[in-house]
C-alpha cells in the first residue's frame, strides 16, 4: 500500500487510495516523531468518509531531511512528487506544519491547487509563542522519548483525551531511530521563521480553515487571521485542542461538505 518516490536523491513514502475518478484530494500530514506511513491502514480506514467520492493522497516528509531544510523547500518536494504522479489539479488538506507546507505550495503554484484546506495551523510562525516547540526541541536533543510522546500528548490534545490514549499515544514512540530524532528537530528549526502572513492574499482559490479554541501549539488565532485575512469559510472547534482532527467526530463532515460543495 504504501509507495516510494525517488527524487533528487530523496526518498519520499504515500499512499493513494479511494474513487480514483473522484476529484484529487492531497494531505499533508503536520510535525511527527516517526514517519505516519507505519499507520497507512488505519489511515485510509479514517478517511473512508472522504474516500467513497474522492481519490485521496497521503505524502510524507522525505526520509533524510539535510540541515537547514525548511517549509519552502518541502513544498519544493511535495510539488516535485505531484508532477512526477501527474497530480495537476488537487484540493490540498494541510494539518499543523502540513498546513504551513500547503499555504507555501498554494502561493508558489496556484494553477494546481483548486482549493485548499487549513488545519489547526498558522502562517506566521514567529507570532507564536513557541515555548511548546522550544521544549519539544529540548527534549527531542536529549533523545527523551518518554518525556517528548508525554508533552506531544499533553499539548497536542484535549485532556479528556490524553488520558484516555496516554499509554497508546506513548507507546507509539517506540523504535524511533535516529533518523527520525534529526529530521523531528530539523523540521523544528525548519518552522521556526515561517511567515507569509502578508501574502496570503495572493491565494485566490475557495479556502476552508479548521481550528481548535484550546490549541496549545498554535492558538486559536492563527486559525482566525488566515480566515479573516482570506475572507473564507471556517469552523472553531470550542473545547478541542490542536489535535481535534483526531478527535472531533464530525471533523471530515465538515471536510466533505465543504468539497462536495466545489462540485455544484
Amino acid at each position: 500500500m504504501v509507495k516510494t518516490l525517488e527524487f533528487d536523491g530523496k526518498q519520499m513514502d504515500y499512499i493513494s487510495f479511494g474513487k480514483e475518478e473522484g476529484r484529487k484530494v492531497v494531505i499533508l500530514p503536520g510535525l511527527s516523531l516517526k514517519s505516519v506511513m507505519g499507520s497507512a491502514e488505519a489511515i485510509a480506514r479514517a478517511y473512508s468518509l472522504l474516500a467513497e467520492d474522492y481519490e485521496i493522497y497521503l505524502f510524507d516528509h522525505i526520509k533524510a531531511e539535510p540541515e537547514g531544510y525548511k517549509i519552502e523547500d518541502m513544498a519544493d518536494d511535495t510539488l516535485k512528487a505531484f508532477d512526477l504522479l501527474g497530480l495537476e489539479h488537487v484540493d490540498l488538506m494541510g494539518v499543523s506544519m502540513g498546513g504551513m507546507v500547503a499555504q507555501t505550495i498554494a502561493l508558489k503554484k496556484g494553477d494546481v491547487v483548486d482549493s485548499l484546506i487549513l488545519c489547526s495551523t498558522t502562517s506566521n510562525v514567529r507570532n507564536l509563542d513557541q515555548s511548546v516547540f522550544e521544549r519539544w526541541k529540548k527534549l527531542a536533543k536529549e533523545e527523551d522519548l518518554n518525556g517528548l510522546m508525554e508533552s506531544f500528548g499533553e499539548n497536542v490534545y484535549s485532556p479528556s483525551f490524553y488520558a484516555k490514549y496516554k499509554e497508546i499515544i506513548i507507546a507509539s514512540g517506540q523504535g524511533t531511530t535516529g533518523q527520525d530524532y534529526s529530521n523531528f528537530l530539523t523540521s523544528l528549526a525548519g518552522i521556526s521563521n515561517f511567515n507569509v502572513y502578508d501574502k496570503l492574499e495572493q491565494i485566490k482559490c475557495p479556502v476552508l480553515v479548521l481550528g481548535a479554541g484550546e490549541d496549545k501549539v498554535v492558538g486559536v488565532q492563527s486559525s482566525l487571521d488566515i480566515a479573516n485575512k482570506l475572507n473564507c469559510e471556517y469552523f472553531i472547534y470550542e473545547g478541542y485542542g490542536h489535535g481535534v482532527y483526531d478527535e472531533a467526530p464530525d471533523y471530515l463532515s465538515h471536510i466533505k461538505e465543504f468539497l462536495d460543495g466545489l462540485n455544484q
